[in-house]
């Protein structure tokens, strides 16, 4: 959690001094269908499998902070810090594994109306339960997303209201055993941004 809040801070102070040359700031949040699995084996399965009858819930959170757009071009460079949290839980316990992305990414309006969004990076899971057992963080890791959503708003403030898709891959410490998280969300955010003119 302190790595995440040193990075939003980070962002936001890189961030200041192209304020005035065409700033871009989103944040939000979404819902969805999560998956991890952890050496090819899917934890809602295997936690089904033992007979916990284990109910999930994902929320996608995050922001991205740049520059754009250039020119006529409607396309603008962000930073992201973004993450999944994919809770597995039953009427007495849970795990959570919580999958993070920071990274460059850009955005495209091919029409002021909709937003195409695609960012790369590193990765790194925060892993937790309340069972007697061990959850191990990663030691390195790499993750992408790719997103669209429409842009409702006339002025430089606007709503996205969006589908997105978020993969991450880890390696998780002591264990060396590969985790992978993926989840598809709707989400919506906030936006500040300088629209660009249309393409067409």
């Amino acid at each position: 959690m302190k790595k995440a809040v040193v990075l939003v801070i980070l962002f936001v102070l890189i961030s200041l001094p192209v304020s005035a040359q065409g700033f871009y700031f989103d944040i939000g949040l979404g819902f969805g269908k999560g998956w991890t699995k952890v050496e090819g084996v899917d934890m809602v399965d295997a936690l089904n499998d033992a007979g916990a009858g284990a109910d999930e819930i994902a929320v996608d959170i995050g922001l991205k902070a740049g520059y754009g757009p250039f020119g006529n071009i409607p396309l603008y460079v962000v930073g992201e810090l973004a993450g999944m949290g994919h809770r597995i839980y039953d009427s007495s316990n849970y795990i959570q594994f919580s999958s993070y992305i920071i990274g460059p990414g850009v955005i495209f309006y091919p029409i002021p109306l909709i937003q195409l969004g695609l960012s790369a990076g590193y990765s790194f899971v925060s892993n937790k339960t309340d069972m007697p057992m061990t959850m191990y963080d990663s030691k390195s890791g790499f993750a992408w997303n790719v997103s669209a959503a429409v842009d409702l708003g006339r002025r430089n403030h606007g709503c996205l209201i969006g589908l997105k898709y978020f993969n991450a891959n880890n390696t998780l410490k002591t264990s060396n055993a590969d985790e992978k998280a993926s989840m598809v969300s709707i989400f919506i955010k906030y936006a500040y941004r300088k629209k660009a003119p249309s393409l067409f």
